[in-house]
């Protein structure tokens, strides 16, 4: 205590602050006090030790806030004026401050030996004061907002030296499982190859090599009811184009980019989406999340996958060459990046497993297999071996080109930590960028 009155005294004697300012330099020494009342309690502690009266500085002469504090009010009307329109449970205030103040306050500190442990920065304080008004406005509207200064919903910088507001709204994350029931559909949007997304005659002027995506046709429903402006599909993996998406479902997070509304009936817009995507696309077990759950999604691309192809031979084969062939493949597989990926892959070799192919011959020349691979290998190449980038491959095996006729995804294995029981018994799981 003696050091602190210490401090106190010397800093009351030689440098011109106001209460505020004042009590601020031993913010964190106690509770229950504003730090102008702090400030002023110092200064009245050190008037009747010395036997005076107590001193007095006016905001506005203040050496570091400069009467900063005196338009808190103006600053929260302006920040509750930009987020006005926005439904949100949680925010986030943050200030920019003059470079100068921050100056002049580092260097008083430094001065009188104030330790960063027991001060509080002029800029925090200013976020809370501005946060609380912030809150008292949206309370009058009938508005409960609470702050959180981990995962916001909404989040307002007060940018001082250039006198402005900047709002950043957060995404709004939903996650489900989808199934994709018609070939020739890509899992996200894709800009047409020669105008790379401008428009142009091959593309009808749309921007886009595929008229609709499952993303686009899962999204479109959920951003007009949020209000959003735009979107973004995360995944545990990617299907072929050419592939289906079948069983249980794939996981996926949808993403909705600056919500003006989060409170969503999902089972609606279940609803809405099944009927107008009916015969391409279904999707079940909608439940908000929040964006921690797009990692957790993402951890599944490397799970197991299961998938059932047709096949072609080049020539007949027997039942007994097949399971022959079949039971070879079950291991480690090495795999160059496919001849079809390589303009938007890295070119390596990749180990991955197989950990079970069972198939059955369906006439002289076709077959049905069933596949259970980690994520990540490429099943057409695994077929066909590419070339002989892929080694071993079912063509290798049996010593017979052969080629992947369909192929559908049955299953996305591995456990999904928010999705509830419920939603397990009636789906599957995500997407991302997963090989076929």
């Amino acid at each position: 205590m003696q050091r602190i009155l210490e401090q106190a005294a010397e800093i009351d004697l030689q440098e011109r602050l106001c209460d505020r300012c004042l009590g601020r330099c031993f913010a964190r020494l106690g509770t229950g006090l504003s730090n102008e009342e702090r400030g002023r309690a110092l200064r009245v502690v050190l008037a009747m030790l010395q036997g005076r009266e107590p001193r007095y500085v006016s905001p506005e002469a203040c050496a570091i806030c400069r009467g900063l504090f005196h338009s808190v009010d103006a600053w929260a009307e302006r920040a509750f004026e930009s987020v006005e329109g926005y439904e949100f449970r949680t925010y986030l205030v943050g200030t920019r401050v003059p470079p100068e103040i921050e100056e002049a306050e580092r260097e008083l500190w430094k001065r009188y030996g104030i330790a960063l442990k027991q001060a509080e920065p002029l800029k925090q304080e200013f976020n809370r004061e501005v946060g609380r008004r912030l809150r008292e406005r949206l309370a009058a509207r009938g508005r409960d907002a609470t702050v959180d200064f981990e995962r916001p919903e909404v989040e307002v910088l007060l940018d001082l030296p250039r006198n402005r507001v900047e709002r950043k709204v957060h995404s709004l994350y939903i996650y489900g499982r989808y199934r994709k029931l018609v070939r020739g559909i890509p899992q996200t949007k894709w800009p047409c190859r020669p105008c790379r997304g401008r428009g142009c005659p091959e593309c009808g002027y749309t921007g886009k090599q595929y008229p609709e995506s499952v993303e686009e046709l899962i999204a479109e429903p959920v951003l007009e009811a949020a209000q959003g402006e735009g979107h973004a599909l995360h995944g545990a993996g990617r299907e072929d184009i050419d592939a289906l998406m079948l069983g249980r479902g794939r996981p996926f997070v949808l993403e909705i980019e600056r919500p003006r509304r989060r409170s969503l009936d999902l089972k609606e817009l279940e609803r809405t989406i099944n009927e107008r995507a009916r015969g391409k696309v279904e999707v079940h077990g909608l439940k908000p999340v929040d964006r921690r759950a797009v990692e957790a999604i993402k951890g599944l691309e490397d799970k197991r996958k299961v998938y059932r192809a047709r096949v072609e031979f080049e020539r007949p084969v027997t039942q007994r060459e097949l399971d022959e062939a079949l039971a070879k493949l079950v291991g480690e597989i090495q795999q160059r990046t496919p001849q079809r990926v390589s303009h938007r892959r890295a070119d390596l070799v990749r180990t991955r497993r197989v950990f079970s192919m069972k198939g059955e011959m369906t006439g002289g020349r076709q077959a049905v297999i069933e596949v259970v691979a980690e994520g990540g290998l490429y099943i057409k190449e695994l077929i066909s071996g590419d070339a002989g980038r892929t080694r071993p491959s079912l063509s290798e095996m049996v010593g017979v080109p052969a080629r992947v006729t369909e192929l559908d995804v049955l299953d996305v294995l591995g456990e999904v930590p928010f999705e509830t029981e419920a939603a397990t018994e009636t789906q599957a799981e995500t997407t991302a960028e997963e090989p076929s």
